[in-house]
């Protein structure tokens, strides 16, 4: 009979750990503190107590250190997925500006409300070419193949046509200049 009653209670206890635990891991939580390291998708936060390892992919995706600095004092909120934070929302405390997590369409930048810093690759020029995901710019000393599927997706000659003025920010990958923001010039 003890037994039995044993057997019950660990069986409940265990069906109730079940339903529990996996929340307790995505708990939705806040931390603000100093950025330490950034890189394409996400930064270190020292938050004075504790230094996260903070994925900011879902909100700024590949383009991070174009809207975060080392110095920066922010606010996250997300989740923990492992060793890592996921950002849902990212506040700089000094500006106010938050940026969140959005489908806004393509066009728009991925990190709609923020303001990004000045790139260091930054290029302006002429549309030659378009295809699926990209385009050819021609900036007047130099062509460049431009990946454009972190801003547009595999739907570029839906928003750029050949004879446009742009300019962009983003980085040199394996050749190729990986577009973070396109904006048309007048």
């Amino acid at each position: 009979m003890i037994n039995r009653i044993v057997i019950g209670a660990l069986a409940v206890s265990g069906i109730g750990a079940a339903l529990v635990l996996p929340n307790l891991s995505h708990a939705q939580t806040t931390h603000t503190g100093t950025v330490e390291q950034v890189w394409e998708d996400g930064f270190r936060l020292n938050t004075g107590d504790r230094t996260l390892r903070v994925d900011a992919w879902t909100v700024y995706g590949d383009s991070t250190a174009s809207y975060v600095a080392v110095g920066d004092e922010l606010t996250i909120t997300g989740e923990f997925e492992g060793r890592e934070f996921d950002a849902f929302s990212i506040a700089g405390t000094d500006s106010g500006s938050t940026a969140t997590a959005t489908t806004a369409a393509p066009a728009e930048s991925a990190a709609v409300g923020a303001t990004p810093r000045p790139a260091a690759n930054t290029y302006s020029g002429t549309v030659e070419r378009v295809w699926e995901d990209g385009f050819q710019l021609n900036t007047g000393d130099r062509t460049l193949r431009v990946d454009t599927w972190d801003v547009y997706g595999d739907n570029t000659a839906s928003y750029v046509s050949v004879g446009d003025r742009i300019t962009m920010s983003g980085e040199f990958e394996h050749g190729e200049f990986d577009a973070s923001t396109i904006r048309p010039n007048p």
